[in-house]
């Protein structure tokens, strides 16, 4: 049986990195990006440094 990978409810450096096949610094400031642009729309939201909302990311970067 193979084991599936639970997903959080927050999208990490290490998978960024590993969706766009960019370094590290590359995908803290495609979170950066992403958290200015979320907190831009709603101004009330909480923003965790490092980390994206899974939600968020999978709509406006995930899209096909």
């Amino acid at each position: 049986m193979i084991a599936e990978k639970k997903k959080t409810a927050y999208v990490n450096v290490e998978e960024i990195c590993e969706d766009w096949g960019v370094s590290r610094s590359k995908g803290y400031a495609i979170i950066k990006q992403l958290s200015e642009q979320m907190k831009k729309e709603n101004p009330k939201l909480l923003v965790m440094s490092g980390k994206i909302n899974r939600i968020y990311y999978e709509e406006v970067c995930m899209r096909r």
